[in-house]
């Protein structure tokens, strides 16, 4: 029951942040643009560490690393608030995840997908791109069906929304491999502690 619910709520997270974000496009797109203007100056700088240009070319105009910095600061807030709301409701307790340890959870999320997306993509190119044609594939139908004059379509193909549902299906496998394998150490304690107390 834990993990349905923790993995109910990632995609929760992630698709109110998409919401915000086409939200804020249509009402303050000024703010959004300087928001993605900020995002690929940050990265671009970061990338300058590599005098060759090939992490620049790699990390911006084909993985559009600034675009899921963008989605990623998004949930980040998100999922600051709806922590901090839950616990100041609900109160606090054990097994509850307090503020720090959601917003730690969800950055080593998003740095590990960023990560393995560049691996992958270092070896198999042809794959990401792939996963990304899929992608778009899936919200350009689904934004039709709501919208079929096509604005909305153009607004997510704009905002890159198909990039962060990658990022976000990777998020996903790896916080579901981390519970899996939480649970079977836990199995495995659980048999162990019976001997050592024998």
């Amino acid at each position: 029951m834990y993990v349905i619910r923790y993995v109910m709520s990632r995609i929760f997270v992630f698709w109110l942040s998409v919401a915000i974000l086409v939200y804020g496009w249509f009402n303050h797109t000024q703010l959004v643009n300087e928001g993605y203007s900020v995002s690929e100056a940050l990265v671009k700088n970061l990338t300058r560490l590599d005098d060759t240009g090939k992490t620049e070319t790699v990390v911006v105009h084909i993985l559009h690393l600034e675009d899921l910095v963008v989605i990623g600061a998004i949930m980040l807030v998100v999922t600051l608030l709806l922590t901090g709301a839950r616990n100041v409701t609900l109160g606090s307790s054990g097994r509850r995840m307090t503020v720090a340890r959601a917003i730690s959870h969800l950055l080593v999320l998003l740095v590990f997908a960023y990560a393995i997306l560049a691996v992958v993509w270092w070896f198999d190119a042809h794959l990401v791109n792939a996963w990304f044609d899929a992608s778009r594939g899936l919200i350009a139908r689904a934004a039709t069906a709501i919208d079929p004059v096509g604005r909305l379509e153009l607004v997510l193909r704009t905002l890159g929304v198909g990039r962060h549902l990658v990022i976000a299906t990777l998020m996903l496998a790896l916080a579901l491999v981390w519970e899996v394998l939480k649970w079977m150490g836990r199995g495995v304690r659980a048999r162990l502690r019976p001997q050592v107390a024998a």
